[in-house]
């Protein structure tokens, strides 16, 4: 996997089919050709050219390494428990979803999520940092941002 999930900045990591949403059809679709992938949730770096850290949901396709999902994980995520091995969630238009290997992976994926969505709030390891080591280091004092959670 990309720089952060390899060594050892993880939260959190599963096995799971990756998903997305298919509004034409109204149906949950398997990413990037399908297939079981390892899923971490880590720090890693922003693609905005600014290099700042921040906590990315990233897939990675067992059977060829490929990469099939990397999402921010921001204030405004809305996360859905719909059933013990499916869970998916949306930040602003894009529809992610995961089917997951079994109940315990979804429930550490859900708590490692959870943890991150945490330390937003309360403004550690916050993405609105400008630099790598602000991002690291700096509590800028403001209250949290509700950030929606439904199980």
């Amino acid at each position: 996997m990309n720089a952060g999930a390899s060594d050892g900045e993880w939260v959190v990591r599963v096995r799971a089919v990756v998903m997305t949403r298919d509004d034409s059809s109204g149906g949950w679709v398997q990413l990037g050709g399908g297939g079981l992938s390892h899923v971490v949730i880590c720090k890693g770096r922003s693609h905005d050219g600014r290099g700042r850290r921040e906590y990315i949901i990233r897939g990675e396709r067992l059977r060829d390494r490929a990469p099939v999902l990397e999402c921010a994980v921001q204030r405004g995520l809305v996360y859905n428990k719909v059933n013990p091995i499916f869970h998916h969630w949306r930040v602003e238009d894009r529809k992610f979803g995961l089917t997951f290997q079994s109940p315990a992976d979804a429930i550490s994926f859900e708590k490692g999520l959870q943890a991150v969505i945490d330390k937003l709030d309360r403004g550690s390891d916050s993405p609105s940092s400008s630099t790598p080591e602000e991002a690291d280091t700096e509590d800028d004092g403001q209250a949290p941002l509700p950030v929606p959670y439904r199980k």
